[in-house]
């Protein structure tokens, strides 16, 4: 039970870009959305960062050990068990009575798009993604566009 719903955890936030949640799975990603904290998300954002450092064309830039790693997630299971277990139970009993794991993933994809919108709108991050911009040749790109 522990592995299939590892899964499903992981497949709401990484793999569920179509999911598409009804009444039910709203109200789910609304209970999630108020119910988690500050370091709730960090905890996320973190969880999220070592699952995403772990592709082979990332492994590079990082190095997370297994201690480490092993406290990150950690520290998400008791997010999400808190999130399911206590804080939006019925809520979680109803989307996926209702909707399936559709409507669940749909509400965990908005819970890890908060979690991450939260690194979006830091000022050192937007400042980094900012330097991109400034590298562009705008006129080489004008001059692909308008002719032919």
């Amino acid at each position: 039970m522990k592995y299939v719903l590892a899964i499903v955890l992981s497949a709401s936030f990484l793999l569920a870009p179509q999911a598409r949640a009804g009444e039910a799975g709203e109200a789910l990603s609304k209970c999630l959305s108020d119910a988690t904290t500050p370091d709730d998300r960090r905890a996320l954002v973190r969880w999220i960062f070592s699952a995403i450092a772990a592709h082979p064309d990332l492994r590079e830039f990082t190095t997370i050990d297994a201690a480490r790693h092993d406290q990150i997630e950690s520290e998400s299971v008791a997010v999400f068990e808190r999130l399911i277990v206590k804080d939006c139970t019925a809520q979680t009993r109803l989307a996926l009575m209702q909707e399936g794991t559709e409507g669940f993933q749909a509400a965990f994809k908005t819970l890890g798009e908060l979690a991450m919108g939260g690194v979006v709108e830091d000022a050192q991050v937007q400042a980094s993604m900012a330097q991109l911009g400034e590298r562009i040749d705008e006129q080489r790109i004008l001059q692909a566009l308008l002719t032919q």
